[in-house]
């Protein structure tokens, strides 16, 4: 039989179960970190910014009379005013200032020419006093330092002018006494003549120099003029004060909300890591993937899911009987098919039913499929081969002092040990009698694989109950007597190693393996919604899916039990001689056996090889 199974490596799907099942790792990350954020934010002091701008472009007015036209880099000017602003001549006065030292942060406001002052306090009237107290300080030493520097300059000019009216004052000297010697002559004085000509020749020599002289000092008197006006114009030192700074009225920290937010998806990330952390640490088997993985090329034939109304694990309970519509009784009724229609390609008369460890359902799975054979009208056999913590007895309410055991150490016969199961008139139990000190070598006779060979004389199938296989060697042992294995595996309780070696050692004996079966898989991990749809789940797991799906009824009626009961009934009298015939009841109507309501048996069920019912 060719058997289709997803063998693809991890997916998208994958990682979503993941979370599915270790969704409760996020959820404390995210708990924990918004916590612990939330309480350093509420113990945190507050602390409050305040914030003023400064426009470093002078007045206009300060170069109304400059014919000069300052170029250069502007960002290379404000990267300049920055340091000027952190030097320690302004910190020096800021101090004096304000009292006390401030620490202010200023940066470049972007393209323009603008920077931006910065101060953090836990007072908010403080923090806008200490920027307003920079900006002024600042302000008033540019001020300063602009007056300074035409003062400086005018010193220059003035010194310049001074030298220019010395040099012209010398040109002008010997002009001045020729003047002051022709004041003292008549003008028919023979020298006056001379001397009026000589001064004139004097005059044009000296003209052009003169000139030279005058117009170098005009223009130094022109540019005194005009520091003398910038100086009286000057009111900002080249710095405007755009936006003083205002009390600030929301703290800049801590900000709760911003800081849960943050801490909350930082919490998610880090739970959603430590999942997948422990889901790589965690080696058991979750879901069918994992069992496919682990158990290689073996396939898996079923998924049993857990039975709710099984609440005292320590009472037996054989959930296809006491609940035949539930989903865990279809889950066996589909091992039941699987194992029919493999039986057409291998002999499977008889299937011994083990694990790796203890404490994995083996007996419970073991008496629910036999009742699902039982039921499908095949005559079914039990041994209960697990001669350590032997079970099975009670699952079917037989006696477990006498059986396998008994036979065996020749105390009594086969027939006389064979006991009918009150759970169901088609199933035969062979216990496994008192437990012996060697169960092992008692399994390993030849004795025993005669005994539970023969069985297949009278009966479609023989269900061999063993021990796990990691424990002890018993399921090894009776590897030669069955023709099939199936290996149960538990959910959240086997790990995938265990299920490795425990088939590895299946493999070194040669053991049959058929398939693996997973237990205790959720309703919706087991077709639980398909199985609610078709009236198998009586009460789901997850009641408010009903408000968000309709679910649909058929128009058909449903038998109740006493219905089912009288028509059990009216067959039985038709079986007796004289008896009159039923009706036939309504197809997949359920029969009745000691109260409990039973399936009716499939037509021409396929046979299972090894029996001597069957049909060759």
């Amino acid at each position: 039989m060719e058997t289709f199974q997803d063998r693809s490596d991890t997916n998208v799907e994958d990682y979503l179960g993941i979370l599915r099942r270790r969704w409760q790792w996020p959820v404390v990350g995210l708990v924990i970190a918004v916590a612990v954020s939330l309480a350093l934010s509420l113990s945190q002091q507050k602390i409050y910014q305040a914030s003023a701008q400064l426009l470093l472009q002078p007045e206009k007015s300060e170069n109304i009379f400059s014919n000069q036209v300052v170029g250069g880099d502007p960002a290379r000017a404000v990267q300049n005013e920055l340091k000027v602003i952190n030097s320690r001549a302004i910190q020096a006065a800021v101090t004096k200032a304000y009292g006390a030292p401030l620490t202010v942060a200023a940066v470049s406001g972007g393209d323009d020419d603008i920077i931006i002052l910065s101060a953090t306090d836990t007072v908010p009237e403080r923090a806008a006093r200490k920027v307003n107290v920079y900006a002024e300080t600042y302000q008033s030493e540019r001020l300063d330092a602009t007056i300074a520097d035409l003062a400086k300059t005018k010193r220059v000019v003035q010194n310049q002018i001074d030298d220019f009216q010395k040099q012209i004052n010398d040109v002008n000297k010997p002009i001045a006494e020729l003047d002051a010697k022709i004041a003292g002559l008549l003008t028919t004085d023979p020298q006056y003549a001379e001397l009026t000509a000589q001064r004139q020749q004097l005059v044009t020599a000296t003209q052009s120099k003169r000139n030279d002289l005058e117009q170098q000092l005009n223009d130094y008197q022109q540019r005194q003029n005009i520091l003398q006006l910038s100086e009286r114009l000057t009111t900002t030192g080249g710095v405007q004060i755009l936006n003083p700074a205002t009390t600030p009225s929301t703290p800049i920290s801590p900000k709760p909300l911003r800081d849960a937010m943050q801490a909350a998806i930082v919490g998610l990330l880090l739970g959603v890591a430590l999942a997948f952390l422990i889901e790589q640490a965690d080696d058991r088997v979750r879901t069918v993937s994992d069992l496919e993985r682990a158990a290689r090329d073996l396939p898996v034939l079923g998924m049993i899911p857990v039975d709710d109304a099984w609440k005292n694990r320590a009472e037996p309970r054989v959930t296809t009987l006491e609940a035949p519509m539930s989903a865990t009784a279809e889950a066996y009724r589909g091992i039941r098919t699987s194992l029919q229609y493999l039986a057409l390609q291998r002999p499977i008369g008889v299937v011994q039913v083990t694990s790796a460890t203890a404490d994995e359902g083996k007996s419970s799975m073991l008496s629910n499929l036999a009742v699902a054979f039982a039921e499908a009208g095949m005559k079914v056999a039990v041994v209960g081969c697990d001669l350590r913590k032997p079970r099975t007895h009670q699952f079917f309410q037989v006696d477990g002092s006498v059986g396998l055991t008994s036979v065996l150490l020749g105390r009594r016969s086969l027939d006389e040990c064979l006991q009918v199961s009150p759970v169901h008139p088609n199933i035969t139990v062979l216990a496994s009698g008192p437990r012996p000190p060697n169960p092992s070598e008692l399994l390993g006779l030849d004795s025993t694989n005669q005994i539970i060979r023969s069985l297949l004389n009278t009966h479609s199938i023989v269900f061999v109950d063993s021990t796990p296989v990691l424990p002890v060697t018993d399921a090894l042992v009776l590897a030669r007597t069955v023709d099939a294995t199936l290996f149960l595996t538990m959910v959240r309780k086997t790990s995938r190693r265990q299920v490795r070696h425990s088939l590895d050692r299946l493999h070194q004996v040669q053991s049959p393996l058929l398939g693996t079966i997973l237990n205790g898989v959720e309703e919706e991990a087991a077709y639980g919604a398909l199985y609610e749809y078709y009236g198998y789940v009586d009460t789901p797991n997850a009641p408010f899916r009903r408000i968000f799906r309709r679910k649909r009824h058929s128009d058909v009626p449903r038998l109740d039990d006493v219905m089912v009961d009288e028509a059990a009934g009216e067959r039985s009298r038709a079986d007796q001689p004289g008896g009159v015939a039923a009706p036939s009841p309504t197809p997949g109507a359920t029969a009745s056996h000691n109260g409990v309501p039973q399936g009716p048996p499939p037509q021409a069920p396929p046979p299972m090889e090894g029996g001597r019912s069957q049909r060759r």
